[in-house]
């Protein structure tokens, strides 16, 4: 979606933090859809603010003042807290890569991580993903209403692998199979390579979700994580209940 020329300078902050390494000016201009002297201007704000760092290469990324309103919001979230010994516990029954996600509409967002010992495929806190291609995501939409569903998938709905599920029909029905079953189950449909098992934590929008390479993501194996999972997200629910 392009913004036009009276947009905050958050718009340049969202793009900054949803990548995963330093995006360059022109790739900053072509997803903003500013004015070159607009978004220059909105850019050398953020630098001298401390909130954006600018590379010699005319690059940039999300500076380390931009971690204090961050790590306030997760220091205040209640399930945040609840969760931490929860997913400690999650990873080290599992040894595998465990992180606990939260509806952003349109996408899904990395509020707290534990990784594995031999692996790196969890996502880092404040990382965005797509509901509809990540299992998280979709255990998540599973528990939506269908009309709130396609207004989500309006905002934007492609896909990003080549496993992903990009047809609407298709969607729904693996929405109804994650109903049925308890729990989502992708393989590769958002990061090539890497599978995942996620659960909704009952009555929030929040999910805990495992990551998985596929060399060792079998079925049987998706069956363990899956039993592992819907027992911590019950833990964490009842616990936000109390």
């Amino acid at each position: 979606m392009r913004v036009s020329d009276e947009s905050p300078t958050l718009d340049v902050l969202e793009q900054l933090s949803a990548a995963t390494d330093r995006v360059t000016f022109e790739s900053l201009l072509r997803q903003l859809g500013l004015p070159e002297g607009v978004l220059r201007g909105r850019l050398r704000s953020l630098v001298d603010r401390g909130w954006v760092v600018a590379e010699p290469d005319d690059s940039y990324a999300i500076g380390v003042v931009a971690l204090r309103p961050g790590s306030a919001y997760l220091l205040t979230d209640r399930a945040v807290r609840l969760a931490a010994p929860l997913l400690a516990q999650l990873r080290d029954r599992l040894d595998e890569a465990v992180r606990l996600v939260r509806l952003d509409p349109p996408s899904i967002v990395c509020i707290a991580s534990r990784e594995s010992s031999h692996d790196t495929s969890g996502s880092a806190v404040g990382r965005r993903m797509p509901a509809y291609a990540s299992a998280g995501g979709k255990a998540i939409l599973a528990g939506l209403p269908r009309e709130r569903v396609v207004a989500l998938l309006d905002l934007e709905f492609r896909a990003h692998t080549s496993e992903s599920v990009a047809d609407r029909a298709a969607l729904f029905e693996e929405l109804a199979e994650t109903r049925a079953r308890g729990w989502a189950y992708e393989r590769g449909q958002f990061q090539p390579g890497v599978g995942c098992v996620a659960a909704i934590v009952p009555g929030t929008t929040d999910a805990i979700s495992v990551g998985v390479p596929l060399a060792r993501l079998t079925d049987d194996h998706a069956v363990e994580i899956a039993a592992n999972v819907v027992r911590t997200t019950d833990e964490l629910g009842e616990a936000l209940r109390r």
